[in-house]
């Protein structure tokens, strides 16, 4: 009878680990997209300019929103993960969450076009930092203590919520003084 149990154990924790591994994998990519923007907006202040479609006013709009959508999910993410019936779905929707991180810096380079000034600079380094702090926290979080993992998860929702009215405050302006 005990035998029985004994590839269940073996296949949690082989479960247990590809968890880790994966969480390590989509840390270190979110984390790099935050080490390379921020290194592409101090050193070579066009290198996220790619193509000159960038610069147009659909490409702005469409990459704009598409980050509106994602950081909405992200404000969600919290609620959504304490739902029951999406209990079973946990592992997903932190997978999404990570995702969308890194989606929403690779979007905000390539929005960007080149390193901007003020407060959209300001936004931006707020956007890499925030996304940085919940990747090293999904990478280290149990490691780091109780303390550290908690900081870093304050860090990573504070500068959340500040990036996201920010981006309201951007809309606005946009609309504002470009309509």
């Amino acid at each position: 009878m005990i035998s029985a149990f004994v590839p269940l154990a073996g296949a949690e924790g082989t479960r247990a680990r590809r968890k880790s591994r994966s969480d390590v994998r989509m840390g270190l990519s979110v984390l790099a997209a935050a080490v390379l923007l921020e290194i592409a907006v101090y050193f070579f202040r066009d290198a996220l300019l790619l193509h000159p479609l960038q610069s147009s006013v659909l490409f702005k709009q469409v990459s704009g929103y598409a980050m509106v959508v994602l950081m909405a999910f992200a404000m969600l993410y919290g609620a959504l993960r304490r739902r029951a019936a999406l209990a079973p779905r946990v592992r997903i929707l932190n997978e999404l969450h990570q995702f969308g991180g890194l989606l929403v810096l690779v979007l905000l380079g390539l929005h960007a076009g080149r390193a901007p000034g003020g407060f959209l600079l300001a936004l931006m380094h707020a956007t890499a930092l925030g996304v940085a702090a919940g990747a090293l926290r999904s990478m280290f979080g149990a490691r780091l203590g109780r303390a550290a993992s908690t900081f870093l998860l304050l860090l990573h929702i504070a500068l959340g919520c500040l990036v996201s009215a920010a981006a309201v405050v951007h809309l606005y302006f946009v609309y504002a003084y470009t309509a």
